[in-house]
């Protein structure tokens, strides 16, 4: 993964800036992402993957809540203006549209394939209300509110280690364990990564009707 020495100076297409307002820069550096702990050839060798997890569940029936569209929608709703649009996606993942555009739907889906990488960096950042935002290199983002952050605790505590992407997990090493809003962050690019490859959105959202079905 990144380090952030190193981060700051990779410019990002686009950031969630929350606030009373929210504002979408045209670039950034990276401040925050999930710094996995390097180790020597040998020992990335001896390590085998961790295994792989479904968000939606793990192999013992442990399942984990869904997320909040609903909430979601709400949220976008309340940030739309002429000039961008948000789609929301059925994993939670919301993407912002530049306006005008022809289709709104197609868009959202290009962007979102273009973080379609088990490996992409992320920004969990929080907010003043407490919800924590987490945005990767599109403009596209997944949000938790502080509820969900309390529902999902116990659940990522034990768990997210095996959201790592195969090669963090051999790098991290098996006694190494993310941050507590890396937690977070990786769940949110694994429901990110599932969008993707379903790409099933549940709104669309624009300034003329506020809130559009879904195609």
């Amino acid at each position: 993964m990144l380090n952030p020495k190193d981060a700051s100076k990779m410019p990002w297409s686009s950031r969630i800036a929350l606030g009373v307002a929210l504002s979408i820069a045209g670039s950034f550096g990276l401040a925050v992402a999930l710094l996995v702990p390097r180790q020597s050839a040998d020992a990335v060798k001896a390590e085998p993957p961790r295994r792989s997890i479904s968000s939606s569940g793990v192999g013992s029936g442990e399942a984990v809540p869904p997320p909040i569209t609903d909430e979601l929608v709400k949220f976008c709703a309340g940030h739309v203006t002429g000039q961008r649009s948000f789609v929301v996606f059925s994993r939670g993942t919301c993407v912002v549209v530049n306006e005008p555009c022809q289709d709104p739907l197609a868009e959202a889906r290009k962007v979102l394939q273009a973080c379609a990488d088990p490996n992409t960096p992320f920004i969990p950042e929080k907010t003043a209300e407490g919800d924590l935002i987490v945005s990767f290199k599109e403009p596209v983002f997944q949000r938790f509110t502080e509820m969900e952050l309390l529902k999902l605790g116990p659940w990522l505590d034990k768990l997210a280690p095996a959201l790592l992407s195969p090669s963090e997990s051999m790098s991290a090493g098996k006694d190494w364990t993310p941050p507590d809003q890396a937690k977070a962050g990786l769940l949110a690019r694994r429901r990110m990564l599932e969008d993707a490859s379903t790409a099933v959105a549940v709104k669309i959202i624009r300034a003329k009707t506020k809130e559009t079905a879904s195609r």
